[in-house]
């Protein structure tokens, strides 16, 4: 029997409150041509060849799934979960995640991508998961930036154990510190830290992407 070829799926963390941006959710705010920030993330990372691509939903599930469902450039589109018990922290919403990617025998890693990190392209995407398969036996890649490591960040299927058992609202941040000097790093540009998480940030996003 012909053995399939190692994969590398993507979560999309899209489960959290936005109370920094309240009422407004930042993962509905549209962009310059009025596509919502969670479908432009989305455009990148499903453009890619992270297969598959898990978006994990918690607040307001239906009204993030509606719009991250209205990108119509969707060529592989994605699988919705909800993590039942995402309001226990980021960590949480990984784990849900992390238990999707797990079903498919063939992934060897999963790409951690934050729902409001649109600038993030499909490059970058690519090179991260290339640069991993090419060294499997780290426990993942990390794209950086002048020194500054940043998002998404890779891991191994070796460290899924890890990831399951992280509690809090600090997603991976203390295996980050952990591991950092074994993971692969892959050259990135400022776009790995910018994440439109406050109504300033929203009000830039808001004049993004006008040539589409």
């Amino acid at each position: 029997m012909t053995r399939a070829r190692p994969r590398v799926a993507a979560i999309v963390l899209a489960a959290g409150g936005s109370s920094r941006t309240a009422p407004l959710h930042k993962l509905l705010a549209p962009d310059a041509t009025g596509l919502p920030m969670i479908a432009r993330t989305l455009r990148a990372i499903t453009a890619s060849r992270a297969n598959p691509v898990i978006v994990v939903l918690g607040h307001r599930a239906a009204e993030i799934r509606a719009a991250a469902s209205m990108d119509r450039q969707v060529d592989n589109p994605p699988q919705f979960i909800t993590a039942p018990n995402h309001a226990c922290g980021l960590s949480r919403t990984l784990a849900a995640g992390i238990r999707a990617a797990s079903t498919y025998p063939a992934v060897a890693g999963a790409l951690v991508c934050l729902g409001d990190m649109p600038l993030i392209g499909t490059d970058l995407i690519d090179r991260m998961i290339t640069a991993f398969l090419a060294h499997p036996d780290r426990p993942g890649v990390v794209p950086a930036h002048e020194g500054r490591r940043g998002n998404p960040v890779l891991w191994g299927r070796a460290m899924f154990p890890a990831l399951l058992a992280l509690t809090g609202d600090r997603g991976a941040r203390p295996l980050l510190h952990q591991h950092e000097a074994d993971m692969a790093r892959v050259a990135a540009g400022p776009e790995i830290m910018a994440d439109f998480d406050t109504p300033d940030r929203l009000a830039d996003f808001a004049r993004r992407f006008a040539d589409g």
